[in-house]
């Protein structure tokens, strides 16, 4: 094998170490990077927690809480929390915080987890809390319904004085961007809900990755969260590293769009100009769960002309650290899980799945046992290059598939 290589961001928030990819020195390879590459500093950062403090100055509420996404979601919210707390820990009167990790129906954070995600201030000021959102137990009703089914949301995040959203925004194959709204509908609402939110992305009643303007279950999401009131949101756009390259805080609704303006042109790459033998789709910063790489096809989904053939050849790569993780609507026993079966998108297509961290009883439940899983990267290319049949390859690759759009 040759000395040549390309690299892969890989692990993410548990190792986070590039990982690099060896290739034959015939082959073509071109990687397609963000659009955007330069982090803000700290001052933005710290300057939008010190809004969010002058906001909560103004209302002086006893009791604040603050929804924040989980390890799915890529990025960390320590330095924020560092001068938050600490600006809050100076009033007279200290308002008791609860940070509720919005879940959704995935995996709870043990402790370690937590302070990846938001630090250790959290852990250091006695008047705050830090949970994870629990669907079983912490929903309470607020007197809505959808399609019939009563609306829950966890009671922390309702009965608080001050509600606060901080979420990273990034592409979603069917609310066009995840984070803001969503992050209370489902990310802190009852399963029965989720499973709702879900099923419209099945039946079709949804936009486009990237589209959040003509969107049907954004429209619906939106009325509801006119109907239960946030009270401050701030949003950030990651990097290739999980650095923030932009943050916004204000309105939820009006940030919120306002901030997927900004999201088109920093995840966008442009539509490659040739059509391509092998397209490498690496999951991360998605990557730490088998259950959670399927965005790693979004750059197929969102492009407007494939830039792939019929016999084009797929890699999908993740680390999957945490093996399949948990999905309580789509893994194994969930509410929609479904016999895997070959993916529609490329189906007659060879498709192989590079996951050092999954066995091989996990991803046939979850993944098409028709599609090779491989752990080793020399030997799985050795396998593209015997299934390819010659020497002159082109390869595209996607280092951060699960937040690349294309146009």
């Amino acid at each position: 094998m040759s000395s040549k290589t390309f690299t892969l961001p890989w692990d993410a928030w548990y190792s986070d170490t590039p990982l690099a990819i060896p290739y034959p020195d015939e082959w073509q390879v071109d990687v397609f990077s963000l659009g955007k590459t330069t982090p803000v500093d700290e001052e933005a950062i710290t300057r939008e927690a010190e809004g969010l403090f002058g906001s909560i100055g103004q209302q002086q509420p006893q009791s604040i809480a603050i929804a924040v996404d989980d390890l799915t979601r890529p990025m960390s919210y320590r330095l924020f929390f560092e001068f938050l707390l600490e600006k809050l820990a100076g009033f007279e009167k200290t308002p008791q915080v609860t940070i509720i990790i919005g879940l959704g129906t995935h995996r709870p954070l043990d402790r370690r987890e937590l302070e990846i995600k938001v630090g250790a201030a959290p852990f250091r000021h006695p008047f705050v809390q830090v949970i994870n959102h629990d669907y079983r137990n912490d929903v309470i009703p607020v007197d809505l319904e959808w399609g019939k089914i009563p609306v829950k949301i966890n009671k922390h995040f309702i009965e608080a004085e001050f509600r606060v959203v901080l979420s990273a925004i990034v592409p979603h194959p069917f609310a066009g961007f995840s984070g803001g709204p969503k992050m209370v509908l489902p990310g802190l609402s009852n399963i029965e809900v989720t499973r709702r939110t879900h099923q419209m992305a099945l039946m079709g009643f949804v936009g486009k990755i990237g589209n959040v303007r003509e969107n049907k279950f954004r429209k619906i999401l939106d009325e509801f969260i006119q109907k239960i009131p946030v009270d401050y949101f701030i949003g950030f756009l990651t990097g290739e590293h999980r650095e923030c390259l932009y943050v916004k805080g204000g309105d939820l609704l009006e940030t919120y769009y306002a901030l997927t303006d900004f999201a088109r042109d920093i995840y966008t790459s442009s539509l490659p100009e040739t059509t391509y033998d092998v397209v490498w789709l690496n999951a991360y910063p998605k990557d730490t769960e088998l259950l959670q790489i399927d965005t790693a096809f979004n750059p197929l989904l969102s492009a407007p002309e494939k830039f792939w053939h019929e016999e084009t050849i797929f890699v999908v790569s993740a680390a999957c650290s945490k093996g399949m993780g948990v999905h309580d609507l789509f893994g194994p026993g969930g509410l929609l899980y479904r016999q895997p079966r070959e993916k529609r998108l490329v189906k007659g297509h060879a498709v192989f799945f590079f996951l050092p961290g999954v066995t091989p009883e996990e991803f046939t439940k979850v993944f098409w046992e028709g599609y090779p899983l491989l752990s080793d990267a020399r030997k799985l290319m050795k396998s593209l290059q015997a299934r390819c049949g010659k020497a002159d390859v082109k390869m595209a690759v996607f280092p951060v598939a699960s937040v690349q759009l294309v146009k």
